[in-house]
């Protein structure tokens, strides 16, 4: 999760389509230059899979370029930050879904499907969050607000994440989860609170736990994926209506995954009767050399692609483009996490997980769904 990811405001000048090459390239065959004309929601269609990204109505609203894009390559919008506590409720007892409202009408036109980020999460609270909520009224705030949310909305979102990132293994808990604030204010229950409120409001919902940083060779992510599959076997026995887990993807390109390690978990998930998706995806490119970004940057989407694709139903991208007015590398360079460059041109990174979409089969028993039949 990126709270304080920016959305670019409209280019002043049209942006062109192209297809940047890869440098091993010169060996393409026919078909493969075909799959390149193919947008990545058909790619991933083939397998009864969904390609999405993160997006808003700032976004689809000011920026013609990105929405064309949007609505051409992906047939799931993950709304970033207009379903975010911070936006929906300026005052306690008052709701503001106009920013929601316009990322609805705007999918429903253009035949997206929509996931809802975030119901319960740590950050993206409102100002008066602090001095308002306490032990005593804390579970009436999430409660009131997981229902108001998801009625408002109810048989229009495909999913919902409805608790993010319940998991910080240095709090000193045993149980690794986070203390502040549902935790502290509420207890451990308000994970399993949430889900059955959720399910609740609208029973026809996909209902996600996302998390992050569990994939990588590290101990703290070896130790992160022991506390999430004792979370969910817990979630799962008590009959929590979970229906799955969303793995945000934030992912290292000068950091090795723990491959069977990660193949193991996401099996382990799947044979507690949760389905995965792939709700964040980005490379962080800081410590790779400029000249070689965009090169490892595109191995690394086809990495985590070809290890954690298989188990997802979903493949859901952090952004459509890399936005130099965020914060820059400490070399002075702009990050190049994504898969189209500022002027809209398709990177490297396109090219290599389109590639890795296309490869992606059918899979007996993974849960995965089409826009045959959206939202039933």
């Amino acid at each position: 999760m990126r709270e304080c990811l920016t959305r670019r405001s409209m280019l002043q000048k049209s942006a062109a389509w192209g297809v940047a090459a890869f440098s091993n390239n010169s060996g393409r065959t026919a078909s493969s230059q075909m799959l390149d004309e193919r947008p990545l929601k058909s790619l991933a269609n083939r397998s009864a899979r969904l390609v999405g990204v993160f997006s808003g109505q700032h976004e689809l609203m000011k920026d013609p370029v990105a929405a064309q894009i949007i609505a051409d390559e992906f047939d799931l919008l993950a709304i970033g930050n207009d379903l975010k506590m911070k936006r929906l409720r300026p005052m306690p007892d008052s709701y503001d879904f106009s920013y929601g409202d316009y990322d609805l009408a705007w999918a429903e036109k253009h035949g997206l499907l929509l996931r809802g980020h975030t119901l319960v999460w740590h950050m993206a609270l409102p100002s008066w969050f602090r001095s308002y909520v306490n032990e005593e009224n804390a579970q009436l705030v999430m409660t009131d607000h997981i229902t108001t949310v998801m009625k408002h909305y109810a048989g229009k979102m495909y999913s919902w994440d409805v608790v993010n990132e319940p998991v910080r293994n240095i709090d000193n808990r045993l149980d690794g989860l986070r203390v502040w604030p549902w935790l502290e204010a509420i207890g451990p229950e308000y994970i399993e609170i949430a889900f059955h409120t959720a399910a609740a409001a609208d029973p026809k919902a996909k209902l996600f736990l996302n998390e992050n940083n569990f994939e990588h060779e590290l101990p703290l992510h070896a130790q992160r994926r022991d506390t999430l599959l004792g979370l969910l076997t817990s979630l799962k026995n008590k009959k929590v209506p979970i229906t799955g887990l969303g793995t945000q993807g934030h992912i290292r390109a000068d950091t090795p995954f723990a491959t069977q390690a990660v193949r193991d978990f996401f099996k382990a998930c799947q044979d507690l009767g949760l389905e995965i998706m792939i709700t964040e995806l980005d490379v962080d490119d800081s410590n790779i050399p400029g000249p070689e970004v965009d090169t490892a940057v595109a191995r690394k989407y086809a990495e985590y692609l070809d290890l954690v694709g298989p188990f997802a139903s979903a493949i859901t991208f952090e952004a459509v483009a890399d936005d130099p007015n965020l914060p820059k590398r400490s070399d002075g360079l702009s990050h190049r996490p994504n898969l189209f460059d500022p002027a809209y041109e398709k990177k490297p990174s396109y090219k290599s997980a389109a590639t890795s979409i296309g490869k992606l089969t059918k899979v007996e028993g993974l849960k995965t769904k089409t826009l045959a039949a959206p939202y039933l």
